[in-house]
């Protein structure tokens, strides 16, 4: 590539160089320099040969050797560079450049650049719902165009993962004999954003240089960046043909490609990236293009975070991408700008958003045997009609009768009768099948085949579970056809009435989070039985939930006897025993740890009994709400308030929010105290929590006496876990969800049973202090009494969960507040415990302790008995 401007500015001799030196002393200085070039350059092919032979030798492929050889080629001169640097950029982030050097760095890397080698590049593209159909097309053309391609990683949605996979399974068929292209599935989990989620599988890949795609894929692109994609230059920044610049903060221009290099603040897909830059100091976990781009930026003594690419094939389609693409390009900066301060926002749908758009309805399918499951299940289709939604209802197990109209379809050879039902609420329309001797499968997927357009969303009833994905193989190829299948138990159509507020994307995402159950239990089997049978009871919507049991030390043989028997049908069942006494907070810390992002932990100490309508509660709150300040959702309802100096308070949330303007009496609320009588806690705050209570413990930060709370009771309790996470919620400003039903109706209560926080007591002054805690639970409606029960979990304003902005907000004293004014107490404590230069980090504990390194490996715990109860 030739740059002749810079090329002049960087080699050519000043006209007012000094000219009295003797030329004989200006000749030996130029051979001198000669000489050492040449003794460099033949440093530099040593250096190449030992490095491809080291990697022979050992038999393994280092994931770094070949970036360090090719970018090698472009700094020739530089003495300081050494064997075994992982990144050509380390010897000169070791200087001390001036200001005029160290901006050119990225150009005179691109002026003696070289390509990479053959087989040395992989790519990580995502697929979305409006994309899926054209990936086997990108993918041959991806395979054609570059064919020392190593690997593709497909990164998409859970929804759409099976067409997908069977997408690939019939591209790599297609594939010629002499292909060695490797293709990956990854999962894009509910949490992340596209950029994200792209970094993050980018990150993990095994070849020296990645190009990341996004869902717009090629797109727009010519033979020539094209080509210059997949044939990168070997360099150590991000290179591609879109990009933008940092004007100031809330100011980006748009980069067009120009028949030069343009310094970029970050680039947007398609580009090409060093795998090892990925790989940097916090690199890997970035959210946005932009945060990516600013951490490689902050990285590099040129404070380039990627050049966009020289075109010089004219004016192209690429060429002018800032002006037809100017509302995308504003779309990108601000998606990615509201995503690296809240990347959760996308699925909170309806609970930001309250006021409906086409895009928030959706087509269902209702896949029921009978005309009472389909009664059953009529508060829900209601609210779902009422909501612009349309319902197509299939009785594939009902008697026929004179039903109406009749539906036939040649193609398909069955004939379908139509039937209506008023209720209170709307008309129901349904089809029943004519033809009763063949195959339920073959009816489902004729009738959903008939359907004038597919469905979003197909929920599914039977007891027999007949009706899985498989049923749906034999659906003529529509477009977009990715529905959400969801299969309910029959037994839990009658509850199912809260069903109808969630809104499409809600429903989407339904078989996402993933809720596991922890019990923490010691030497009460009586109390530990009474928890089993109310959660074994409970009404679960066809969710599988996996339990985990974890017993004390001391456990009794009862209490193994018990876990013995225990039948669990609703996942696996996992038990934990411990053989050293690890006292209260260990065991509730230790007793659950996310697997992903999309886990949820549900901790019941034995004594807790919960509602049949917990998990409705969780299911519903969780879908809705899912915002980065929201730790977890209560089951519990608050009946007094112990966080304040002054002791024990009663506190009734409908009595305080009754007497004040705009707050709904029953709506549920926002409070930062902790819940430890049944409590679903979210990921990601539960392991900055595991990282928080391990710096905090091991006193490397600060000591264990140093209140971090000012004002609250907790700051006595050493050996309770809360007392260390109501300190991570002051700080930064988290919150929980409570339900606020009348008359205190909870979804779990305490009985406040001798252990480890309860001693003994006189009988009168015990009963008294059991009143304060042990709360009526939340029953399922009688099914005699109506024919269309209730569950009373819409016993909300306006008979749904409000949106999130409307939530009150409690602080640990129970006061109102604002979500904005608790992260600002957070963030004004930690300035004055703390003397960071770093800012805080989301999720990362490690930024509340100003450490910006991994924690040592030999820190060392408190083992202070007062701490752990020994």
């Amino acid at each position: 590539m030739a740059h002749p401007t810079v090329l002049k500015e960087n080699k050519r001799t000043p006209n007012n160089t000094p000219t009295s030196r003797p030329k004989n002393t200006r000749v030996r200085t130029f051979v001198a320099l000669a000489i050492c070039l040449v003794v460099l350059s033949i440093g530099n092919v040593v250096r190449l040969k030992f490095g491809r032979s080291r990697d022979a030798i050992s038999g393994t492929t280092s994931k770094d050797s070949s970036p360090m050889v090719f970018s090698f080629s472009g700094w020739t001169a530089h003495p300081a560079m050494t064997l075994g640097l992982d990144d050509p950029m380390a010897t000169i982030r070791s200087r001390k450049p001036s200001q005029e050097r160290s901006g050119l760095l990225y150009a005179l890397e691109l002026e003696s650049a070289q390509l990479i080698g053959r087989r040395d590049l992989s790519a990580v593209m995502s697929v979305t719902h409006e994309t899926a159909e054209d990936l086997e097309l990108i993918l041959s053309t991806v395979q054609q165009e570059s064919p020392g391609l190593v690997e593709v990683a497909i990164v998409c949605p859970q929804a759409i993962l099976s067409p997908v996979r069977q997408t690939l399974q019939r591209t790599i068929s297609s594939f010629p004999a002499n292909a060695h292209l490797e293709l990956s599935l990854h999962t894009w989990t509910l949490n992340m954003d596209e950029a994200e989620a792209l970094i993050s599988t980018a990150s993990r890949l095994a070849t020296g240089w990645i190009l990341i795609i996004d869902h717009h894929h090629l797109r727009g692109l010519g033979a020539e960046e094209r080509s210059k994609l997949f044939k990168p230059w070997s360099v150590s920044f991000p290179l591609g043909p879109r990009g933008f610049r940092e004007i100031a903060p809330e100011n980006k221009q748009c980069l067009a490609p120009s028949d030069s290099p343009q310094v970029a603040s970050f680039l947007v897909p398609p580009f090409v990236v060093p795998a090892y830059v990925l790989n940097g100091d916090g690199i890997s976990s970035q959210k946005s293009w932009p945060s990516l781009g600013s951490r490689i930026a902050a990285s590099r003594p040129d404070s380039v975070g990627g050049v966009v690419l020289a075109i010089t094939s004219g004016s192209g389609p690429l060429h002018n991408w800032c002006d037809t693409h100017h509302n995308g390009a504003q779309h990108i900066l601000a998606r990615h700008h509201s995503s690296d301060s809240n990347y959760h926002q996308r699925f909170l749908g309806s609970s930001l958003n309250p006021s409906p758009t086409k895009k928030d309805r959706g087509t269902f399918a209702l896949i029921l045997p009978t005309v009472d499951d389909m009664l059953y299940f009529s508060t829900a289709s209601c609210r779902l009609i009422s909501s612009g939604n349309r319902i197509h209802i299939l009785l594939y197990a009902e008697e026929q009768e004179e039903l109406g109209t009749e539906n036939f379809d040649i193609d398909i050879g069955i004939a379908f009768e139509d039937g209506v039902i008023s209720t209170d609420a709307c008309d129901l329309r349904y089809q029943v099948s004519t033809v009763t001797d063949v195959a339920i499968d073959f009816i489902v997927t004729s009738w959903l085949d008939s359907l004038p357009q597919p469905p979003d969303i197909i929920i599914g009833a039977t007891d027999e579970e007949k009706l899985t994905t498989y049923s749906f193989q034999g659906l003529k190829q529509k477009k977009h056809f990715y529905p959400t299948l969801i299969q309910l138990p029959r037994a839990d159509l009658p509850y199912s009435d809260w069903m109808g507020v969630l809104s499409i994307e809600e429903w989407r995402h339904w078989n996402i989070p993933k809720v596991d159950v922890s019990i923490i239990t010691d030497n009460r089997p009586g109390s530990l039985a009474r928890l089993l049978d109310s959660i074994t009871n409970a009404r679960y919507f066809g969710d599988r939930l996996n339990l985990r049991v974890n017993m004390e030390q001391t456990a009794d043989p009862d209490t193994l006897e018990l876990i013995g028997n225990l039948d669990w049908n609703h996942g696996t069942v996992f038990v934990h025993h411990r053989v050293i006494h690890g006292g209260l907070l260990p065991s509730v810390v230790e007793s659950w740890y996310p697997l992903s992002n999309d886990s949820y932990g549900l901790l019941l100490e034995d004594d807790v009994e919960a509602s049949p309508l917990f998990y409705a509660w969780v299911k519903l709150t969780i879908l809705r709400y899912r915002t980065p300040n929201l730790y977890g959702i209560s089951l519990y309802q608050q009946k007094n308030v112990e966080l304040r100096p002054e002791g024990r308070k009663p506190f009734n949330a409908r009595q305080m929010f009754i007497v004040e303007e705009d707050v709904p009496a029953n709506t549920p609320y926002l409070s930062q105290i902790p819940c430890s009588w049944g409590a679903v806690y979210f990921p990601e705050h539960w392991r900055e929590f595991h990282t928080y209570l391990s710096i905090r413990l091991s006193e490397i930060a600060m000591s264990l006496k140093q209140d971090i709370v000012p004002d609250v009771r907790s700051n006595r309790w050493m050996r309770s876990w809360k007392k260390y996470f109501i300190e991570l919620v002051y700080l930064r400003g988290y919150v929980m969800l409570y339900p606020n039903y009348a008359n205190f109706l909870s979804l779990s209560t305490n009985h406040l049973e001798i252990g480890s926080h309860v001693k003994r007591l006189p009988r009168d002054i015990y009963d008294k202090k059991r009143a304060l805690f042990t709360l009526p639970l939340l029953r399922l409606p009688d099914e005699v009494s109506s024919a269309l029960p209730e569950t009373g979990l819409l016993d909300l304003p306006d008979g749904r969960l409000p949106d999130w902005v409307a939530l009150p907000v409690l602080d640990l004293h129970a006061n109102l507040t604002s979500e904005m004014e608790i992260v600002r107490r957070g963030e004004d404590r930690w300035s004055t415990l703390m003397n960071c230069t770093t800012g805080l980090i989301p999720y990362d504990a490690r930024s509340l302790f100003c450490i910006d390194r991994q924690l040592p490996s030999d820190m060392m715990c408190t083992t202070d008995p007062e701490v752990f109860g020994l």
